[in-house]
């Protein structure tokens, strides 16, 4: 038998429906857009940054990293559907986001050419970084992190939305950090899980246990490579164009760094957790023959 032969042979993993693929990418394109425009309009960039403008952007920098990464993923996802080298056309569909990210990033930011530079950098290491999650041979449970992680977006688009509002849900300021520090995260990674779940389970592929594990795991592991990459993308922006953070800016940039990684594992806990306590509790059992 020949090698050709042997490969057709080979039974090929189940793909994602179009559909699924579409809502991907459009949500990826979405959020894109949307993050680098509001960090454009947050900073003030027109007449360039001052060092107030530049701890802004330091402080703004999580979200267009999480989100370049999640859009390398899906570019990833979406370019290994043509008919080719996986593999290859995956790498070739995230550098391409990494690329399109990082220009527009840098023609949003010019005006001040050394933090542009920094930023499209970082940008782009981090859509690189997010394709390595589309490179495993077995696309659906990376499709149902993926869709997961679209979740926790809008999840975190909401929490932001809540603590901008005039009106709060707490009477205490504590309470309300106790809640959207603690609470949430681990509410939206049962959440996460569950839709990762929910999706493996509708695709009907015979998943192992392994890959819903490895399904509701893929949100939270996205946060925290996100909050790892945005350390290193905010201590670059500040060395460029700050002289001397002050002492309360440091404190604040500690504090959160650290809510980013809490949350972060609490997700992928929570999402890897669910998915599979659902996939032992929800799935149907094989009868047993007599």
């Amino acid at each position: 038998m020949t090698d050709e032969a042997a490969a057709e042979t080979v039974p090929q993993p189940k793909r994602e429906g179009r559909a699924v693929t579409v809502v991907l990418g459009i949500g990826a394109l979405a959020a894109l857009v949307g993050v680098l425009v509001s960090l454009y309009a947050l900073t003030g960039m027109a007449d360039g940054l001052d060092e107030t403008g530049v701890m802004t952007l330091a402080l703004s920098l999580f979200s267009p990293i999480i989100i370049a990464i999640f859009a390398g993923a899906v570019g990833g996802v979406v370019a290994s559907r043509v008919k080719g080298p996986r593999r290859a056309l995956a790498a070739a569909g995230f550098a391409v986001v990494g690329l399109a990210t990082a220009g527009a990033a840098y023609a949003l930011f010019s005006v001040d050419a050394a933090i542009a530079l920094a930023l499209g950098l970082v940008l782009l290491g981090s859509a690189v970084v997010g394709g390595l999650f589309s490179l495993p041979r077995h696309r659906l449970p990376v499709v149902a992190g993926l869709i997961g992680t679209l979740l926790l977006l809008a999840l975190m688009f909401l929490r932001g939305v809540l603590e901008t509002s005039q009106q709060s849900l707490f009477s205490d300021p504590l309470d309300e950090y106790g809640a959207l520090g603690t609470i949430a995260p681990f509410a939206a990674g049962l959440a996460c899980g569950f839709a990762a779940f929910l999706y493996l389970r509708s695709a009907k592929a015979g998943t192992r246990l392994y890959g819903f594990l490895f399904a509701g795991a893929i949100p939270g592991a996205i946060w925290l490579v996100s909050t790892i990459i945005a350390q290193v993308g905010v201590e670059t922006v500040l060395a460029i164009g700050v002289d001397e953070v002050a002492v309360l800016d440091e404190a604040y940039l500690t504090l959160t760094f650290q809510w980013q990684y809490n949350g972060a594992m609490t997700v992928l806990f929570a999402g890897a957790l669910c998915s599979v306590l659902a996939y032992g509790m929800l799935l149907p059992r094989p009868a047993k023959t007599a």
